[in-house]
C-alpha cells in the first residue's frame, strides 16, 4: 500500500505528468476562450450566452460540434462558415488562444516550482500540503479574474461599453474570493475597491466640470473598482499607472502611423499635376477614440505576473535611494 502511494505521488509530481497536465490546462483555456467569445459577441446585444447554440452570424445555420473545436475548426475551415462560406472574424481564435495562453502562464506561475524546483514525494507531502493548497486557491481566484477581465477588455474595445453584469461579477467575486480563498481581511478588497473607484470618480467628476463633457465613463470607474477588489489598493495603483503608460505608448504609435500616412498621401498628391495638396491632407485631429478599459485590463493582468516584484524593487530603491 505504501509502495503504491509512493509510486502514485511520484508520478503525480513527475516532469512526465507535468506535460499531460500542461495539455489539460491549455485545452481547458481554449474551451473557456470559446465560451468567452459567446459572451463578447452576445452580451452587448443583451442576448443569452447559453441559448441558442452557436450559429453562423451571416446565414444563421447552427454550428456542428465538430466545427466548433477551438482554433482547430477555424484552421480546418479556413476561417469560413461550412454552409455559406461567410468569412469568420479572426478575433474568435485570437480570444481562444489568448485565454489559453494566460491561463497556462498562470498555472506556471503557481505550480512550476512544484514540479521542477521542489522534490515532492509521499514522505514530505504533508510539509508541502499547505503550500500547494494556498497556491491552488490563488490559481483559482486569479483564473476567475482573467476569465472576467478578457471579455470586459474586448467588449470595451469593440463597443466602447462595459456591461454592468461583468463589472458587478468582478466586484462581488473579488470580495468573496479574497475572503474565502485567499483568507484575507475584508479591508484588503475594500481598500482597493474604494480607493481606486473614488479616485476615478473624482477624476471623472472634475473633468466633466472643467471640460463640460464626459472624460471617464461609469464603466471604467466600476472596472477599476472591481480590479481593486481583486488585487488591493497597491495593485490598483500599479494598474492605473501602468494602464496610463500603455495607453500613452499606443497613442504615440497610432499618431506616428497617421503621420506617416499623411506624409505618404501628401507626397503622392504632389506628383499629380494640378492637385490641391491641401485637400489631400488627412486630418490628424480626427475623432479617434480608444477606450481605457483594455489598457486597465492589460495592466491588471501584468500586475498578477510582475507587478508585486516591480513594486517591491521600486519601493526598495526609494528606501535606499
Amino acid at each position: 500500500m505504501i509502495f503504491s502511494q509512493v509510486v502514485t505521488h511520484g508520478r503525480l509530481f513527475s516532469p512526465y505528468f507535468f506535460f499531460f497536465i500542461s495539455l489539460f490546462i491549455f485545452f481547458t483555456g481554449l474551451s473557456v476562450g470559446s465560451f468567452l467569445n459567446v459572451v463578447i459577441f452576445r452580451l452587448p446585444k443583451k442576448s443569452s450566452v447559453i441559448y441558442p447554440p452557436s450559429s453562423c452570424p451571416h446565414c444563421g445555420s447552427k454550428i456542428k460540434f465538430y466545427d466548433n473545436i477551438p482554433v482547430l475548426s477555424y484552421i480546418i475551415l479556413s476561417g469560413r462558415c461550412r454552409k455559406c462560406g461567410y468569412k469568420i472574424s479572426p478575433m474568435y481564435p485570437i480570444v481562444e488562444l489568448l485565454t489559453a495562453l494566460v491561463f497556462y502562464l498562470l498555472f506556471l506561475k503557481y505550480f512550476y516550482n512544484t514540479y521542477f524546483f521542489y522534490k515532492i514525494n509521499i514522505l514530505n507531502i504533508p510539509y508541502f500540503k499547505n503550500y500547494m493548497w494556498a497556491h491552488f486557491d490563488y490559481f483559482i481566484m486569479y483564473a476567475i479574474f482573467i476569465f472576467l477581465i478578457i471579455p470586459i477588455a474586448f467588449i470595451d474595445l469593440f463597443h466602447q461599453i462595459i456591461p454592468d453584469t461583468l463589472n458587478v461579477l468582478l466586484i462581488v467575486s473579488g470580495f468573496a474570493l479574497n475572503i474565502l480563498l485567499a483568507h484575507k481581511s475584508l479591508l484588503f478588497p475594500l481598500y482597493g475597491f474604494l480607493g481606486a473607484g473614488l479616485f476615478f470618480y473624482l477624476i471623472a467628476f472634475f473633468y466633466e466640470i472643467i471640460k463640460k463633457k464626459e472624460g471617464l465613463g461609469g464603466g471604467d470607474i466600476k472596472l477599476i473598482a472591481g480590479i481593486g477588489s481583486y488585487i488591493g489598493l497597491k495593485g490598483a495603483i500599479f494598474t492605473i499607472f501602468s494602464g496610463s503608460v500603455f495607453a500613452l505608448i499606443f497613442f504615440i504609435f497610432i499618431f506616428g502611423l497617421r503621420r506617416i500616412k499623411k506624409n505618404a498621401i501628401f507626397k503622392a498628391s504632389k506628383r499629380v499635376e494640378g492637385a490641391d495638396t491641401n485637400s489631400c491632407r488627412p486630418a490628424l485631429n480626427g475623432n479617434f477614440k480608444m477606450p481605457f478599459g483594455p489598457f486597465l485590463s492589460l495592466a491588471s493582468v501584468f500586475y498578477l505576473f510582475y507587478g508585486a516584484a516591480l513594486m517591491e524593487i521600486y519601493l526598495n530603491s526609494v528606501r535606499h535611494g
